[in-house]
């Protein structure tokens, strides 16, 4: 029997899985549509609804183009990691 995921979850494991196990990466994402191409996927890679990320961590986490691009390096970036 196979193992049935939610699609929140699953968006998540994607984005994970899209950044190679860096979940650094997926909070930096710059694939917002500013600073790189835009994914559908953008504004649920935190496996939660845009407005409950808005909450926990902050507005600009869900604000495309709020983020740094993609020339500043990650380990540069504050944040909950």
């Amino acid at each position: 029997m196979a193992l049935m995921t939610s699609p929140m979850r699953a968006v998540r494991q994607h984005c994970i899985d899209c950044q190679a196990g860096n979940f650094k990466a997926v909070r930096f994402c710059t694939c917002d549509g500013i600073h790189s191409t835009l994914c559908p996927l953008w504004l649920l890679r935190f496996g939660k609804r845009p407005a409950t990320v808005a909450k926990e961590l902050g507005v600009e986490f869900i604000t495309p183009g709020a983020l740094p691009g993609p020339d500043v390096h990650i380990d540069d970036c504050n944040g909950k990691a």
